[in-house]
């Protein structure tokens, strides 16, 4: 499987990320704080979701891995990176921090948005009043250890939206997708082929 690496430019900035896959059916990947891009590629997430027929794009968010720097709060970068990068309709996956970027966009643009998976993301006690907006489907993926972000939270999100649900990764730490992520890229195919299953073939 070919994983391409790729540079454009946004808001006068530099913004890397890697891509694997092609056709419409497309996944985002943002990292953890203390992560990047190159994360979902050895996870193996980028080639298992490529070979399952999906495009799955990893983003390395402003500052991190190879992507500039930007001067643009954290609530209005995604729209930008994505508009960019060409995606229209997508599964947004994002891990802890990442949490702070997607939740205002998933907000702003659920048209475009295919599911969203919350990988012990940040923010959703931020934005609980307004999570039952989120008419997409949505799936809490938490390590059983977690000891950042409580488990608690998963359960708040998956009631709070009218289409959620929550998965544990056994013991699994904050990081769920290093504890266990043959597991993890598991639970992320089937749940994308549960959100593009009226989409057909490419």
């Amino acid at each position: 499987m070919t994983i391409e690496t790729n540079t454009i430019p946004v808001d006068g900035g530099a913004v890397h990320f890697l891509s694997a896959g092609k056709g419409g059916k497309e996944i985002v990947l943002l990292h953890g704080k203390s992560f990047s891009a190159e994360t979902w590629r050895k996870t193996g997430t980028l080639a298992a979701l490529a070979d399952a027929g999906y495009r799955a794009l990893a983003v390395d968010l402003p500052g991190y891995g190879s992507s500039a720097p930007s001067d643009q709060h954290e609530d209005q970068i995604l729209g930008p990176i994505l508009d960019a990068m060409g995606i229209s309709s997508a599964v947004v996956v994002a891990a802890s921090f990442s949490g702070w970027y997607a939740f205002p966009y998933l907000l702003e643009h659920p048209e475009k948005i295919r599911g969203f998976v919350s990988v012990a993301s940040r923010g959703i006690r931020k934005y609980r009043e307004h999570l039952p907006r989120l008419h997409f489907p949505v799936l809490a993926v938490w390590g059983e250890k977690d000891d950042l972000i409580p488990i608690e939270n998963a359960d708040l999100l998956a009631a709070a939206v009218p289409n959620g649900r929550k998965v544990i990764i056994p013991e699994g730490t904050h990081a769920s997708y290093l504890s266990d992520p043959e597991r993890f890229n598991r639970e992320i195919l089937g749940f994308a082929d549960a959100c593009f299953a009226d989409a057909g073939p490419d």
